[in-house]
């Protein structure tokens, strides 16, 4: 079965967010298919469709910042203990 480009939209704005680790909740979809919805109403075509999207959804829903661990241990000031 071919998916409509809608169904295509809506999966991939679902899953762009839950691999942006926001909780999809019944808001969340709610406001996704809203999303959807208004993008359809503009576009026919899938890729235009996604690429309105993807800039909406930057702007709608703020996705929270990953934790990224430091790049490298601290550094401090230390001695080798050379003697003179």
């Amino acid at each position: 079965m071919i998916a409509t480009p809608g169904e295509v939209a809506l999966t991939r704005v679902l899953a762009y967010l839950r691999l942006g680790r926001m909780p999809i909740t019944r808001e969340v979809m709610i406001e996704a298919l809203a999303l959807v919805q208004e993008e359809l109403r503009k576009e026919e075509r899938l890729q235009p469709l996604l690429q309105g999207l993807m800039v909406r959804l930057q702007a709608h829903f703020a996705l929270p910042n990953p934790a990224l661990p430091p790049v490298c241990p601290p550094l401090h000031r230390g001695s080798i203990q050379y003697e003179d």
